[in-house]
C-alpha cells in the first residue's frame, strides 16, 4: 500500500510542477537552455568559464606558480588552454559521467571543449598575427587532434575513455582529423592522490608513440599541414579532462615530438586543450 500511497504522489507532483524537462546537473523541471545539452538556464550561468587566463603558458585563471618553476621552460608543448576551473560544481559533473556512468555528460562536456576550441583558435591566430576574421578557415587549426589514453586496467574498470570521447567529439563539431598517437606503456595510480613531484614521477615511461597509428593517418592523405603553415612543420593538439600540474601532458607532449621527429624529421607543435584547469 505504501509503495502505491508513493506512485500517486509522485504522479501527482509530476502533474502538479511547471512544464520543462529535467536538467541534468541539478535536476529541477524546468526549460532548458539551447546552447548547452541538458541544463537549465541557472546552471548555464554557474559554469565557470576562464575567458582570460593569467598565465598565458598553461591557461590557469588565476596566479600560477607552477609555471615560474624552472622545469617550465623545459616543456614539450606550446600552450594549453582549459574550458572551466575546476571547481567544485565542475568535479560533480565529471564525476558523474567519469565515475558514475552518466553517459549524456558528454555531450555536454564536449560542447563546452568546442566553446573553448573556438577561443583558442582566435587567440592563436592573433598571436601568431593572422587574420582573425569570422571566416573558419582563416584561424588556426591543429592537423591532428590526438588524446591521453588509459591503461588497460582503467579502461576495463570504466568501459571507455573519457578523454577520447572528448576528442572524438570535438573532431565530428570541426572537422579535424582524431588520431591514436599514444598507447599506455604501464599503468599508474590515480594521479589525484600524488604530490606534483609523484605525479611528474610517475607519468615517466607511462606513455609511447603509435607510429601505426600516425601512418593510418598519414597515408590517407588527411594529414597534409595548411597552407599558412610553416613549411616541414606540424601542429597535433592534445585533448584530455582536467589539467592539474601538466606533467601528464608534457609526458605525452615529450612522446608525440620525439615520435614524430623518428617518423618524418619534422619538429612538431604540440598544444594541448583539456576540459577544466585545477
Amino acid at each position: 500500500m505504501s509503495s502505491l500511497s508513493s506512485s500517486i504522489s509522485r504522479f501527482i507532483r509530476e502533474l502538479l510542477a511547471p512544464p520543462g524537462d529535467v536538467c541534468l546537473t541539478c535536476g529541477s523541471r524546468t526549460k532548458l537552455v539551447r546552447e548547452w545539452p541538458g541544463i537549465c538556464r541557472r546552471c548555464a550561468g554557474a559554469i565557470p568559464w576562464i575567458f582570460r587566463p593569467r598565465c598565458a603558458h598553461c591557461g590557469r585563471a588565476i596566479g600560477c606558480p607552477d609555471c615560474l618553476r624552472p622545469d617550465a621552460r623545459l616543456r614539450s608543448f606550446v600552450m594549453n588552454r582549459s574550458a572551466v576551473r575546476y571547481n567544485e560544481m565542475m568535479r560533480e559533473w565529471l564525476a558523474q559521467y567519469k565515475y558514475r556512468g552518466h553517459e549524456r555528460y558528454a555531450a555536454l562536456i564536449v560542447k563546452m571543449l568546442s566553446h573553448a576550441f573556438v577561443r583558442m583558435q582566435h587567440e592563436i591566430s592573433s598571436l601568431q598575427r593572422q587574420p582573425s576574421l569570422s571566416r573558419t578557415d582563416q584561424l588556426w587549426r591543429p592537423d591532428l587532434v590526438t588524446y591521453v589514453p588509459v591503461s588497460s586496467a582503467r579502461l576495463a574498470e570504466r568501459g571507455f575513455n573519457q578523454a577520447q570521447v572528448f576528442a572524438e567529439g570535438l573532431g565530428r563539431l570541426h572537422g579535424l582529423t582524431v588520431a591514436d598517437l599514444l598507447v599506455r606503456s604501464r599503468h599508474t595510480e590515480k594521479q589525484s592522490f600524488k604530490t606534483r613531484l609523484e605525479r611528474i614521477q610517475s607519468m615517466r615511461s607511462a606513455f609511447e608513440f603509435s607510429a601505426r597509428g600516425f601512418h593510418i593517418c598519414e597515408n590517407s592523405s588527411r594529414v597534409i599541414p595548411p597552407s599558412d603553415a610553416v613549411p616541414g612543420t606540424m601542429r597535433i593538439l592534445i585533448i584530455d579532462d582536467i589539467y592539474t600540474t601538466g606533467g601528464t601532458l608534457n609526458a605525452c607532449a615529450t612522446v608525440i615530438r620525439q615520435g614524430v621527429r623518428r617518423e618524418t624529421g619534422m619538429d612538431p607543435e604540440i598544444y594541448s586543450l583539456t576540459w577544466a584547469r585545477s
